[in-house]
């Protein structure tokens, strides 16, 4: 067998198996050739001055993919090392590209597309619909642009929307209020941004938390993601009732709560320093309810069906350790209890009776 065949044929496998994604952010998932094309609708003079002048070269040469690829590497560089380069790569090269509603259709519709084409069952994604408003678009009108998105989607998908950590309490109850207005589709309220700039549980984003969770919306928070847990914030995660927690794997006072991890991003950001030094097994073996995301394909150029070769080929995980992360992702969706028990009968039948 040639270098690399085993692993392409592991990929193969695992995009076959169905799947589950909790953390998704819908602006990191983005196919690199829909960027450039919008970039070059827009006008490349408009793009961020530091875009590789290679990656428009190879563009306007009609070199699609080798740009797209070019493109891809260029976004990685410019997101690693921090959570806060990762976060500036976001504003820079991504939101300029999702500020109306047919870009907020289409990106969402591929993103689904892509999904499914990696196993994806039911996916949540998540997005914070204030950073879409620049030219013009309201609120309600980014919502409707993503909601129609979705409606070819083969599989659920549960929106969250995010509130921001540099924010307020008032952009705070605009958003719990937009929840709610499209609780049909958002089922999730979180909190995103630079933890290490706007650290810990802000006692504002709690209290809109709370009122989300009074209407049936369940709650979600980017934590300790690259900060230590703090006895303070595990308190308040406590008195308002939040049980999630994005990424979370930086120290050991996680108790029992549901752990989105994204490895490969981890690893991007600089939070871990290499993959065999990553938390996620030592969570998985000490009985933390661990469940494993991609944070997003287009700054980690890893899929889903990547992640899970990461940890076979890492830790030795499979078929049990798949299925477990799968089922605890499956009990912590808001789904209707028939469609649950269609996915664990799935999970079970592709996890041991096909493997």
């Amino acid at each position: 067998m040639v270098p690399g065949e085993s692993s392409a044929i592991e990929l193969v496998r695992y995009q076959k198996l169905p799947k589950l994604l909790l953390h998704e952010h819908l602006d990191c998932s983005l196919r690199p050739e829909t960027m450039l094309e919008l970039w070059s609708k827009i006008g490349f003079a408009h793009a961020p001055a530091n875009l590789a002048s290679s990656v428009v070269t190879l563009w306007t040469a009609g070199q699609r993919q080798l740009a797209a690829a070019a493109y891809q590497q260029f976004l990685q560089a410019e997101a690693s090392q921090s959570l806060s380069r990762y976060v500036q790569a976001i504003v820079h090269h991504v939101l300029p590209l999702m500020q109306s509603a047919e870009s907020l259709r289409r990106i969402t519709f591929e993103r689904v597309l892509d999904a499914a084409a990696d196993g994806i069952v039911a996916m949540q994604l998540r997005f914070a619909p204030q950073l879409h408003t620049d030219a013009g678009l309201s609120l309600s009108g980014v919502m409707d642009a993503v909601i129609a998105g979705l409606e070819a989607s083969p599989m659920p998908v549960l929106l969250m929307i995010c509130s921001l950590r540099h924010e307020d309490e008032a952009m705070a109850k605009r958003l719990v209020d937009l929840a709610i207005a499209y609780k049909a589709h958002v089922r999730l309220f979180d909190l995103a941004g630079d933890e290490h700039a706007n650290p810990g549980v802000p006692l504002w984003w709690a209290r809109q938390a709370a009122r989300a969770r009074e209407h049936g919306i369940e709650t979600d928070i980017h934590l300790w993601e690259t900060d230590e847990p703090q006895d303070q914030d595990i308190d308040r995660l406590a008195e308002y009732g939040i049980e999630r927690v994005g990424h979370g794997v930086q120290g050991d006072k996680q108790g029992s709560l549901l752990l989105e991890v994204c490895p490969t991003s981890n690893l991007v950001t600089g939070a871990v320093a290499s993959i065999a030094e990553h938390p996620v097994d030592r969570l998985f073996k000490a009985g933390k309810r661990v469940t494993i995301s991609t944070d997003g394909t287009l700054f980690t150029a890893a899929t889903l069906s990547d992640e899970y070769r990461l940890l076979t080929e890492t830790f030795a995980w499979g078929a049990p350790e798949f299925h477990h992360v799968n089922l605890t992702a499956l009990h912590a969706m808001p789904l209707p209890e028939q469609t649950k028990a269609e996915i664990a009968a799935l999970l079970r039948l592709a996890y041991f009776e096909s493997c």
